[in-house]
């Protein structure tokens, strides 16, 4: 269980008392994928149309190693690198022969005699992804890089390059690399997974398939160990996220987590004028556990460019980023989001709060820069924040039948107003797995707010309502403010601006509430035109903030 959940999680289960059939089904929820059996084509990375209806009808056939070694022998036979008779394999390639000799496994004839579909760019890799289950693949964090995205990166490299992909997988970057650089020796990578391990050889020998070479693939764990490796131009990977890695130190990091130790891991072999290329979760621009690396990038690297990619694995929620990295002092970062590219000097980010790295351009910092050296008061810890009740098992706790109390979650609460209702509680604090101090939920006056949203929705209750954890509560103590003008402001259109600009989490946290800077206020009369007064923003830059898309 420890492997699965935080120890903080399994001393609320105990708690709770909760029987075996409860933890397994939390366990195998949607919440948790750890143990999910189920399997996930990877679409992202499929280019040929009939691709997914062939490979269902091979992998019923054997292991997934025999299924990928008899694949490998009709790809090979097929591009005449191999001959395959009465079950002994010949080749010109000694390099290619000891690959298979080292791997051999058991050959299935239907998978040598089958029709495949030979165009794909790396069949065997969609092979072992659509067999992998995604308990698996989150585990691992083993999840390979669409072609799109690989084509970004791909313009950062010349011919004569050395490269480096130091968690390969199947070798998806490398054979991206491979569509550009000459020689085949020059490509290196490095992967736990000795299935991995096995089909990037054979996609190299493919894809170099006029060349006799050893492909320079390395079954080890890059994190725990020293390779011996020599300086590269270009470092690109999509490291896993989150697969903690146990026998992994490295001082700059403190989070524990992986994509974090790979970066400065792949870092010590960059050459000084070298770029280094990751696909990231999104959550590596603004959550406060990742200010390590943040602060290891902008200490040791200029960020080249930032992209916006959004939601692009199959099976995977994380909306994602890819960064690249140099040692070329810049005077900008590219960034690139779905409807606009922009650029933003790095100082910017060394002064934010945790370093984060907003999504905004020159002119939005600027204007920060004015909103903040204004004079002005902050939210802080002498208000009372709190959280909602996390029940533990909603399906137990929360019904229609009206009985008990009305229960509210983040749906309910809209800007300036708490919609109504339909679901019950029977508020026993002692049966619930956290909640806040019953004199928050209790309070004559208090605001609520969404905590799963990107924008601030802020709402004010005298009822003395419940809400669930979507929902968090804020009762404010500010210097000239009653509540609803601390809603007002916190609701208005220049807070939108300054949160979205400055922190646009998926989650509203209380460190980045405390960080917004609310106007010195003598009385309480204050409206939408007088927080922009306030700053002293000109009439242009009240306009810009009025239209700007983060704020729509």
């Amino acid at each position: 269980m420890q492997k699965l959940i935080s120890k903080a999680t399994e001393r609320n289960w105990k708690r709770l008392n909760l029987q075996k059939e409860d933890i397994d089904k939390k366990l195998a929820s949607r919440a948790n994928k750890k143990l999910s059996s189920k399997n996930i084509t990877p679409f992202e990375y499929i280019e040929q149309r009939n691709t997914e209806e062939i490979l269902q009808g091979l992998l019923h056939l054997g292991k997934i190693e025999e299924i990928l070694y008899s694949m490998a022998i009709n790809l090979l036979a097929k591009n005449n690198l191999i001959s395959f008779k009465n079950n002994e394999i010949l080749s010109k390639n000694r390099y290619l022969i000891e690959i298979l000799n080292q791997f051999n496994k058991k050959i299935i004839t239907e998978i040598i005699e089958a029709e495949l579909p030979y165009n794909e760019r790396d069949l065997l890799g969609i092979t072992y992804q659509m067999y992998l289950s995604e308990g698996s693949k989150n585990k691992s964090g083993s999840y390979y890089t669409p072609q799109k995205i690989l084509n970004s990166m791909i313009s950062k490299i010349s011919p004569n390059d050395k490269f480096f992909d130091p968690c390969c997988g199947g070798g998806s970057f490398l054979l991206a690399a491979a569509d550009i650089i000459d020689n085949p020796e020059n490509i290196y990578g490095c992967d736990i997974d000795k299935n991995a391990c096995f089909i990037t050889k054979i996609n190299l020998i493919l894809k170099y398939r006029d060349k006799i070479f050893s492909p320079n693939i390395i079954c080890t764990d890059f994190l725990s160990g020293s390779p011996v490796l020599p300086k590269f131009d270009i470092i690109a990977t999509n490291p896993p996220w989150g697969a903690i890695t146990k026998t992994a130190k490295i001082k700059e990091i403190q989070s524990g987590e992986s994509f974090s130790f790979f970066i400065v891991k792949a870092s010590q072999y960059i050459k000084d004028n070298g770029s280094m290329f990751f696909i990231l979760p999104e959550a590596i621009l603004n959550v406060k556990t990742h200010k390590d690396i943040r602060k290891f990038i902008l200490d040791n690297f200029q960020i080249d460019k930032i992209e916006v990619l959004g939601h692009i694995f199959s099976a995977v929620l994380s909306d994602v980023i890819s960064i690249h990295l140099s040692k070329i002092k810049k005077d900008n970062i590219i960034i690139q989001t779905k409807d606009k590219t922009f650029n933003l000097a790095q100082k910017y980010y060394k002064s934010n709060t945790n370093n984060i790295f907003s999504i905004m351009d020159n002119i939005d910092a600027e204007i920060l820069e004015k909103i903040y050296s204004t004079p002005h008061i902050k939210l802080d810890l002498n208000s009372t924040w709190g959280l909602g009740i996390v029940t533990g098992n909603n399906e137990k706790f929360i019904s229609k039948n009206n009985i008990g109390e009305k229960i509210y979650t983040g749906k309910n609460i809209k800007k300036n107003e708490i919609t109504e209702s339909y679901s019950y509680i029977n508020y026993d604090r002692r049966s619930f797995q956290q909640c806040a101090p019953d004199e928050i939920y209790r309070a004559k006056e208090k605001l609520v707010y969404k905590f799963i949203s990107k924008k601030l929705t802020f709402a004010y209750d005298n009822q003395q309502r419940l809400f669930l954890n979507s929902a968090n509560i804020l009762i404010p103590k500010l210097s000239g403010y009653n509540i609803k003008t601390v809603m007002t402001v916190l609701n208005s259109q220049l807070f939108q601006y300054i949160y979205s600009k400055k922190f646009s989490g998926l989650k509203v946290l209380k460190s980045s509430l405390m960080e917004l800077p609310f106007p010195i206020l003598n009385d309480n009369n204050l409206t939408e035109e007088n927080i922009f007064k306030y700053f002293n923003l000109t009439k242009n830059e009240i306009e810009y903030i009025q239209t700007s898309k983060s704020y729509s």
